[in-house]
């Protein structure tokens, strides 16, 4: 159960930061992360920190994982190439998938628990924005 934040926390790395990013080939060269390795890293620990506030039992942290893992594979797909949208309504989508994922996580969760998890999650999206240089949708 130890690895589940960590792969969590990867997924989230790893599909977040390229939501600014139009979907098409992009050289190694003109490939912009959102975070160092050193902040990944220390991301990581602070997210595992902020998980074990949510004494999530196995099961439970098993079906937070999958509501996040789905909504966020979703996200990521908000910037495809075929769907064209404008960044306002990027913002508006994101919003969207957003609401509907807190609706099921306050379902799943306690109000204790949601409230950790809407902290890491602002945290997430706060930082991710601040280096996408977008305002907060």
């Amino acid at each position: 159960m130890k690895s589940i934040p960590y792969v969590f926390l990867a997924i989230i790395l790893s599909i977040f930061y390229p939501l600014g990013l139009k979907a098409q080939a992009v050289a190694p060269e003109d490939k912009v992360e959102i975070f160092s390795s050193k902040e990944k890293d220390n991301l990581q620990i602070w997210f595992h920190e902020e998980v074990k506030k949510m004494k999530l039992s196995e099961e439970e942290m098993n079906q937070y994982t999958s509501v996040i893992t789905y909504y966020i594979a979703k996200i990521a797909r908000l910037d495809d190439k075929d769907k064209g949208y404008s960044k306002d309504r990027l913002k508006q989508e994101l919003n969207t998938l957003l609401g509907k994922q807190d609706d099921e996580l306050k379902e799943l969760l306690n109000p204790e628990q949601y409230a950790v998890h809407k902290d890491i999650y602002a945290e997430f999206l706060r930082s991710a924005y601040k280096r996408w240089g977008i305002s907060n949708p």
